[in-house]
């Protein structure tokens, strides 16, 4: 499809055959004003062919996905609303009596072209570029971060389901690549079974075992197979998965009897599993807390002004798994690549560690945070904390005045200082520092960077650290406002590219909320109130 070139404003829109039906400070009023001019057919041109018939236009589709994710309808209530919704029409600059109509499907296929140009931060980027272009986001102006978690909408099928599923996907793909080689050289047998759909719920425990025998073979027959692949077939994707799977939920065993391969498999209950659905490996098990799911993570980042409206300035995709301390790197990167240097950046105790602490300060920046306490069972007398270590001399002093004997830098970069054993047997306090083995000397195990964790544990008992803290709190209130008015909770589209295209447009509909509420200073009509339907 190719984008339709030099089109025309329509002079007879809804807003000019309705003079008057919506107050001048009606959201869609304001949407229609301020947020549908800044989108422009060009800037989507390289998601489209030069050929064929002409698309609708992608400036119009943003916007109605705007106005999707701001109400968190489905795509059907979408296209729908775009043809009944006088207010809709409104925004979206359309003739009153105009045949708009689209299937929902066309939103869908927008949205693959997006992620298959890596074009999913294109509106929230166009957005947040309207606020900073008004002044609501400043260059230096303070953030805050926080996480939530999005739960996939994927279950922790059967270990035979699951198997299965990674055969099947295997073959799809062997097919997809090269069907040629996949005409002549899978068998018969495989293209059948795995051609169907399979589920072993309501299977007895042997037709179980069986079914599972079979599956692992004819992974592993394929495995055999592809070992002298064609360069077409060199870069399966399916094939390490399967592996993977198999590794993690089968203890495989063959045995050859009669010059006969026999192979016994062994399902390992309650399996460490990373991969849920070999279609989506990037879903991943987390537990926090009491709360355990499976999906990812969204961290929102956004302003941090006393007295003002906020504006969420990043969405940072991240696995499940994965340590909220990560993604740093990628919060300062998206920084730099829209023009902002924050002086500060306000996070809870997960982003905290005298590492990233360092790190922001080479950056010219401060990351304001608590500190973890020291997680130790040893009494509160003799925990790291009571050591006096000077990082710089690399000595360190225990409690009872004892200066460690050497140091050790280990393979993880972390430094260990040890006591020697002459000090530490005949010391009083043996039994309470070391432990009841005599054969033990006290040992410290610290960061590189301990000297910032020390200085921060200081500093966070301070009044005046724990006041300018308390404007983190609020990022909390716009977590809640994407889970309960956009959605936020529950992933709308599978793979790692729909959850980041997800978390762009849920940033990009509460910025417009924002835009809409600082424009009108701070007055929004509630949204049922302003439903107004064509009859």
């Amino acid at each position: 499809m190719s984008l339709l070139k030099d089109q025309q404003e329509e002079l007879f829109t809804a807003i000019n055959e309705l003079p008057g039906f919506l107050p001048e400070d009606d959201p869609m009023m304001v949407f229609s004003r301020e947020i549908y001019p800044v989108f422009k057919d060009e800037d989507f041109e390289n998601c489209y062919s030069t050929k064929g018939r002409n698309a609708i236009s992608p400036a119009f589709l943003a916007c109605v996905t705007l106005l999707q994710f701001r109400e968190n309808l489905s795509d059907p209530e979408t296209s729908d609303a775009v043809i009944r919704r006088l207010d809709w029409k409104i925004a979206l600059h359309l003739r009153l009596r105009a045949n708009v109509s689209f299937d929902s499907s066309t939103l869908c296929y927008y949205r693959r072209r997006l992620k298959e140009n890596d074009k999913m931060s294109l509106v929230f980027d166009k957005i947040v570029g309207l606020a900073q272009e008004k002044g609501f986001i400043r260059r230096k102006t303070n953030q805050r971060v926080d996480a939530t978690h999005i739960i996939s909408h994927v279950n922790r099928i059967a270990t035979t389901d699951l198997l299965f599923r990674a055969v099947r996907c295997l073959v799809e793909e062997i097919e997809k690549n090269d069907p040629g080689y996949y005409e002549t050289e899978i068998p018969e047998y495989i293209k059948e079974r795995y051609s169907k759909r399979f589920s072993s719920f309501g299977m007895s425990k042997d037709k179980k075992a069986n079914k599972l025998a079979e599956i692992v073979e004819d992974g592993l027959y394929l495995r055999a197979l592809l070992a002298s692949r064609p360069s077409s077939l060199a870069d399966l994707r399916q094939l390490a998965i399967m592996d993977t799977i198999f590794e993690e939920n089968v203890k495989i065993d063959t045995k050859e009897i009669e010059e006969k391969l026999f192979v016994e498999v062994e399902e390992i209950w309650s399996p460490k599993q990373t991969i849920f659905d070999p279609r989506d490996p990037s879903v991943k098990l987390s537990k926090k807390g009491k709360t355990r799911w499976v999906g990812s993570k969204c961290h929102i980042v956004e302003t941090a002004e006393k007295g003002k409206i906020n504006f969420i300035t990043n969405m940072v995709y991240q696995r499940a798994n994965e340590d909220d301390s990560r993604v740093h790197g990628q919060v300062r990167e998206e920084n730099k690549r829209r023009g902002l240097h924050p002086e500060k950046l306000y996070a809870d105790s997960k982003y905290i560690s005298g590492a990233a602490i360092r790190e922001y300060r080479e950056n010219g920046q401060e990351l304001m945070g608590y500190m973890q306490g020291e997680r130790s069972k040893k009494p509160e007398g003799f925990q790291l904390k009571r050591f006096d270590v000077n990082m710089d001399a690399l000595k360190a002093r225990c409690p009872a005045g004892k200066e460690n004997s050497t140091v050790n830098f280990l393979k993880d970069g972390s430094i260990r200082f040890l006591f020697s054993r002459a000090n530490c047997k005949d010391c009083a306090f043996y039994k309470k520092c070391v432990g009841e083995n005599k054969l033990k000397v006290r040992t410290l195990s610290v960061s590189p960077d301990y000297n910032y964790t020390i200085e921060r544990r200081k500093e966070q008992d301070t009044d005046t650290f724990q006041h300018e803290m308390s404007v983190r709190a609020q990022v909390e209130g716009t977590i809640s406002e994407g889970v309960r008015f956009c959605g936020l909770r529950y992933a709308r589209y599978k793979g790692e590219a729909g959850h980041r295209f997800q978390f762009y447009m849920t940033g990009a509909a509460l910025n417009v909320k924002r835009l809409i509420n600082t424009l009108t200073k701070g007055i929004e009509i509630p949204r049922k109130t302003s439903m107004a339907y064509q009859t």
